[in-house]
């Protein structure tokens, strides 16, 4: 699994899922609007990858999330992983929430995501985000903004990542191509200091069969020379998932 902010492509897996809503009272004759979507998934990954960074050592992980999401576009999210042992923690559980709604061809996107880690000492703290989705003819694309203030959990330090993110779902079948491009400067994935001017990237496919969504991805970055995690953890890899939805 590859997490992106806010979680973009974890919003997208949850948009596999199928859509739970509540009804609200009537606004006209019979006619009625959908004010909650209630959106989830379940997933299992050979990897999980944070901004081409493995933080599980390359073992495989388990994650899933749930998305409460209003008609005028405020939502509240959260999100759970295993990990490696980080900080004493074995576990991520995110937080997050925002503003999202579509407009025109655009969808912005902003909020604020918190990372807890259960367990662990010293070792929680959190981002605001700003995106923007759009379509170029049949490709999908989203660019975006993640900023973590600076924080005594983080170095002492702030970071930026930018990132872009196109999709492009093939006609006719369900298949669809996506792929992400980012730079990252500053604290660096989970607090370890010293990441300057870094580059990550993703390419993969997902085929959706009914409620099942199977993923390859083929991820990097540009840090296997530099002193930061070990090898097994920056070096190039192919992640396979598969998710289901509800």
């Amino acid at each position: 699994m590859i997490r992106q902010m806010i979680r973009p492509l974890g919003l997208a897996a949850v948009a596999a899922a199928a859509l739970v809503s509540i009804s609200a009272p009537a606004r006209a004759a019979d006619a009625e609007a959908s004010f909650f979507t209630i959106t989830g998934f379940g997933q299992l990954n050979t990897d999980y990858r944070f901004r081409g960074v493995s933080l599980s050592n390359g073992d495989p992980t388990v994650n899933a999330g749930l998305t409460i999401a209003t008609e005028p576009g405020f939502y509240v999210s959260t999100w759970g992983s295993s990990l490696a042992t980080y900080g004493g923690a074995n576990t991520e559980v995110d937080l997050y929430g925002g503003w999202s709604k579509a407009i025109g061809a655009f969808t912005p996107n902003i909020g604020i995501y918190g990372y807890l880690y259960p367990g662990g000492t010293g070792v929680d703290y959190y981002e605001i985000f700003a995106s923007l989705g759009f379509a170029l003819g049949p490709v999908n694309a989203t660019v975006g903004i993640n900023y973590a203030p600076s924080q005594s959990h983080i170095g002492g330090t702030d970071n930026t990542y930018i990132y872009v993110a196109p999709s492009f779902a093939i006609p006719g079948v369900p298949i669809t191509i996506k792929g992400n491009l980012g730079y990252e400067d500053g604290a660096g994935p989970l607090g370890v200091g010293g990441i300057k001017h870094k580059v990550d990237y993703m390419i993969g496919a997902d085929l959706k069969w009914k409620a099942l969504t199977f993923g390859v991805q083929y991820i990097g970055n540009d840090e296997h020379s530099k002193a930061f995690f070990n090898k097994s953890n920056l070096g190039d890899t192919v992640l396979a998932s598969i998710t289901w939805g509800f």
